[in-house]
């Protein structure tokens, strides 16, 4: 506790301490140390080492009322600031992980990689594959449920005498009859002509039209040349074909 009566004596306990047996003493020999009436660091008068202890932290708590909350605790220059220099970074930038192209897996396989594909829609026991859709115009395949709805249509408007309801009853009843069909009696899945190629340069995997630019599709196994510039085309199921080197192939997607 404070005591602001008796702190004022030199016999207080921070004159003792400051001044006593334990006073803190210079190292080169020039006596104990003093402390400036700031409550700064106590230091030497000869030659000006300063030393910090617990005389200058006591002060304070022991005498409040002399106390200079603004005086500096240290007056000891600051360390030099140590910059170090960042590396400039470059554009370049590695990936997080690299994946060879070879071990690259379709997103339906990946939870299933040792599963086999299911079976396109619409695959027979040979491996052709029906489709539907053999009209295209550029890349947009005009689907076959059109043409059924159009000639639903067609007897629809003719008999509107009848019933007024007719052409919209009849397309819908042919487009459902459309559907039921490619979906369950006769499945087929839909393929969109994406390019040609010549028979020689076909590979396995590759699915073609079997019969120039419409109709049913085969997954190519296998492609032998032959000595008379043909080349027999073997398809997924025993399906083949013997066609010139450079016969145009039309290779297709498969919207099942």
């Amino acid at each position: 506790m404070v005591n602001s009566g008796t702190d004022h004596i030199p016999t207080s306990a921070l004159h003792i301490l400051e001044n006593g047996p334990h006073a803190p003493q210079c190292p080169h020999g020039h006596g104990p140390l003093s402390v400036a009436p700031t409550g700064v660091a106590p230091s030497c008068p000869a030659c000006g080492h300063r030393h910090d202890t617990e005389t200058t932290m006591l002060r304070t708590p022991l005498n409040p009322g002399t106390a200079r909350f603004d005086a500096p605790r240290r007056t000891d220059p600051a360390p030099a600031e140590v910059t170090t220099e960042i590396a400039a970074i470059t554009d370049a930038r590695e990936p997080l992980a690299k994946t060879a192209p070879e071990t690259t897996r379709d997103t339906d396989q990946f939870d299933f990689p040792d599963e086999p594909p299911p079976p396109p829609r619409g695959q027979r026991p040979d491996g052709t594959i029906r489709t539907t859709g053999w009209l295209q115009l550029g890349r947009h395949p005009i689907s076959s449920g059109l043409w059924a709805a159009l000639a639903g249509a067609a007897p629809g408007l003719a008999l509107t005498d009848l019933a007024p309801w007719l052409p919209i009853a009849l397309p819908a009843l042919t487009c459902t009859a459309w559907y039921a069909t490619t979906r369950w009696l006769r499945p087929a899945s839909t393929a969109i002509n994406r390019e040609r190629v010549r028979a020689d340069e076909l590979l396995p995997g590759d699915p073609i039209r079997i019969y120039g630019p419409i109709g049913p599709v085969g997954i190519v196994e296998q492609v032998t040349t032959g000595n008379d510039d043909r080349v027999l085309v073997r398809f997924t199921g025993g399906t083949q074909r013997l066609l010139p080197a450079g016969a145009p192939c039309h290779v297709v997607h498969l919207r099942t």
